[in-house]
């Protein structure tokens, strides 16, 4: 395993301090992911308009600018103090993508659920019954298994550290350009995914199909993501705040999506990718008992993951062009390879 992450040291700490091949003080300030702070600081533009047009109030999204800020001031000490510690520099810049990404996102899928189109539930129940899947009555099944439903829930319930632990070991090996399409794929495939949910709104079928069936061990959050959708369109909830900030979208599955983009991300490594590969296949599975989704959603969620994966580096490579010098692309090129 130590053998093939890059750069792999004994400790977090170290990891981010350690030696990294000699470069020019240019590599040492240029910014690591540089597309990726791009995308997310359009997608939050996005996400405060969004929020204007519909009369959503989201005062998340105010403390946005001062936690970039402050990630900002430290990197650029960062490069002053450790021109060297490139990962160290990677890290910073990281965490301020996935602060401003994580928020701008959450509060678009709100955003989004307060267009109020019709719903499309009963278009989602006839596309699972002809796909064979009688939804109530597999669930009336699943949940007289306890143990069953605690795998399948357990799986279901890494979806944020999946997210965070690709990103960390991508800092960690070294793998810069990899880590900046990471979070460009990512971004495209929430985004896509959430321009769905607006125009295919579902409740999900704990809502359509089990509103008022009782399970003993079956996830039932489905009832109150319901509820807070509801609550959206006829508008008797306007805030989001931190507390507020739940995943909502029901079509398509964003854990379905995840399942792909993970493994997908982590292929340069066998250690990592067959482990991560076989808990993504268990969290696929359990996108429908445990995240109120019905088969469709998942099918999907698989289908927004391969979209954001074709379309990640050419949306990197065009960004890269864009706001870089010819010389700079071509040596940020040559220096990842």
């Amino acid at each position: 395993l130590i053998r093939n992450l890059i750069g792999f040291q004994s400790t977090a700490a170290g990891n981010l301090l350690a030696a990294t091949p000699i470069v020019g003080v240019e590599q040492s300030r240029a910014i690591k992911v540089r597309a990726a702070i791009i995308v997310a600081l359009a997608i939050y533009v996005l996400a405060v308009g969004g929020s204007l047009w519909l009369k959503v109030k989201a005062p998340i999204l105010e403390g946005v600018p001062l936690w970039a800020g402050t990630a900002l001031l430290l990197g650029f000490y960062t490069r002053l103090v450790f021109p060297r510690a490139l990962r160290l520099q990677c890290f910073i810049e990281a965490v301020l993508v996935s602060v401003v990404l994580g928020v701008s996102l959450a509060c678009l899928s709100y955003v989004g659920a307060a267009a109020d189109l019709p719903l499309r539930d009963a278009d989602m129940i006839w596309i699972d019954r002809h796909l064979g899947l009688d939804w109530l009555g597999v669930m009336s099944s699943l949940d007289r298994s306890s143990t069953l439903l605690s795998v399948l829930n357990g799986a279901y319930a890494t979806f944020t550290a999946q997210l965070i632990g690709a990103a960390f070991v991508l800092v960690i090996a070294g793998k810069t350009r990899e880590l900046d399409r990471f979070f460009i794929i990512f971004a495209c495939a929430s985004i896509t995914a959430e321009a769905l949910s607006v125009v295919i709104p579902t409740l999900g079928p704990l809502w359509a199909l089990a509103d008022h069936a009782r399970f003993t061990n079956l996830p039932t959050l489905g009832r109150t993501t319901a509820g807070i959708v509801l609550a959206l369109r006829d508008k008797t909830l306007s805030t989001i705040d931190f507390e507020a900030v739940n995943g909502i979208i029901s079509f398509p599955s964003m854990h379905a999506a995840v399942a792909i983009i993970v493994p997908y991300t982590l292929r340069w490594n066998r250690w990592l990718f067959w482990p991560i590969a076989a808990l993504d296949a268990v969290m696929l599975l359990s996108a429908v008992p445990s995240g109120n989704h019905y088969l469709a959603d998942v099918i999907a969620g698989v289908a927004v993951a391969g979209l954001a994966i074709a379309c990640g580096r050419g949306i990197q490579t065009s960004l890269d062009r864009l706001f870089s010098s010819d010389f700079d692309y071509a040596r940020q090129r040559a220096y990842n390879s």
